[in-house]
C-alpha cells in the first residue's frame, strides 16, 4: 500500500475514532480497494471474498448509489452507504483515494 492511501487513511481512522473502534469491536472483517481502479489494497478476507465484494458492492452498488446522489443534487456526494442482508450487514464508506466496506 503506497504512502498516500496509508496517509489519507490514517486521517480517516484518527477523524472518526469513536466509531472506527465502535464498528471494529462488531465486524467480520474489512476491504479496502483502490477508487481509481477497484484494485483491492487491503482485506482481512479471503482473496476471493474480497475481490466479490470489491467487484459486486464497490465497482457496481456503490457506483450506482453515488451516481442516484449526483442526479438528485449535483452538487451532494455519498458520505456512508449501509447495505443489510438476511445473513450481514455492510457498511460502505468511500473516500477520495480508496473505499472501505466491513462487514458486520
Amino acid at each position: 500500500m503506497s504512502k498516500i492511501y496509508l496517509k489519507a487513511m490514517e486521517e480517516v481512522v484518527h477523524r472518526n475514532s469513536d466509531n472506527t473502534n465502535r464498528i471494529l469491536e462488531q465486524a467480520q472483517g474489512y476491504v479496502v480497494s483502490e477508487n481509481a481502479t477497484d484494485t483491492l489494497l487491503h482485506t482481512s478476507f479471503d482473496l476471493t471474498t474480497a475481490q466479490g465484494v470489491v467487484k459486486h458492492l464497490h465497482a457496481s452498488f456503490l457506483r450506482l448509489a453515488q451516481s442516484g446522489v449526483r442526479d438528485i443534487d449535483p452538487e451532494d456526494q455519498l458520505c456512508f452507504l449501509r447495505v443489510r442482508t438476511r445473513k450481514y450487514e455492510f457498511l460502505t464508506a468511500p473516500e477520495e483515494y480508496f473505499t472501505v466496506t466491513v462487514m458486520l
